[in-house]
């Protein structure tokens, strides 16, 4: 992931290097999933569920996620108090897509445990960054890393909505052959 990459993973290398001299780093960020076997790439960071039962997984850290919209958005749209409104009132749900990603679902923690919701929205993108741009924007609302939007919840250009229902967490992991 390519924010994660740059805020955490990016920061890192120069102290790793420096306690690692003789290992040559060669950093390449993306939100696309790559195919480590076949690129050559000695470790790769995920961020989500790792499918590939071929590499072997070392979790990182887990990282919250939050369903976050600007005020703009909320006042024109109104805002959910219920997961179900997502579909319902037909909200626009900004959806991060890339080759493989899985379609227009969204899961999150109910009462009920963990529950997936077909979300629809006017438009996706394969960049990260673009869609919290979208939503600072007031385009419609965004599923992302806690972290990633913290700074823009913390100034109020962005709210978290539904915060008794938060999406379910993922991991943050090194994956490697």
């Amino acid at each position: 992931p390519l924010g994660l990459g740059r805020r955490l993973v990016a920061s890192g290398i120069p102290d790793f290097h420096d306690k690692y001299p003789d290992i040559e780093v060669r950093l390449r960020l993306s939100d696309h999933n790559v195919d480590i076997m076949k690129e050559g790439i000695d470790v790769a960071f995920r961020l989500g569920i790792i499918e590939d039962s071929s590499l072997r997984m070392r979790g990182i850290m887990e990282c919250e996620r939050v369903l976050v919209a600007a005020p703009k958005y909320l006042e024109t749209r109104g805002e959910p108090t219920e997961p179900q409104e997502l579909i319902a009132s037909k909200h626009d749900c900004l959806m991060l897509r890339y080759a493989g990603a899985r379609e227009y679902v969204w899961t999150l923690q109910t009462a009920d445990g963990p529950r997936k919701f077909e979300v629809h929205g006017p438009y996706d993108t394969d960049d990260g960054d673009v869609l919290t741009g979208w939503a600072l924007s007031g385009r419609g609302i965004i599923n992302k890393p806690r972290f990633e939007v913290e700074p823009f919840i913390r100034d109020r250009r962005l709210k978290v909505i539904l915060p008794d229902t938060p999406p379910t967490p993922v991991q943050f992991a090194a994956v490697y052959p």
